[in-house]
């Protein structure tokens, strides 16, 4: 497994929900848009990790979710305080 020699960014979960708000979509309705599953739309806006198989892919996950929102990566991962 690769190693990763720059640490994670921080995901700010709560402009993630407000972007899905804004759009009027449920978890699960932008779950089966990015081919998820609600509980990671819901961990991510709720900062819980339990259905990441890692921190990389919960960031990953974030960036396919931000990117389907129509977000720039700095609107909801801050590597700033990392």
């Amino acid at each position: 497994m690769p190693q990763h020699t720059q640490p994670l960014p921080i995901i700010n979960g709560d402009n993630l929900k407000k972007a899905r708000t804004d759009k009027n979509l449920t978890e699960a309705e932008l779950a089966k848009e990015c081919a998820l599953v609600a509980k990671h739309i819901i961990q991510l806006e709720n900062g819980e990790t339990s259905n990441f198989f890692s921190a990389h892919h919960k960031v990953q996950v974030a960036k396919k979710v931000g990117r389907y929102l129509g977000l720039d990566e700095y609107e909801f991962l801050d590597s700033s305080s990392t």
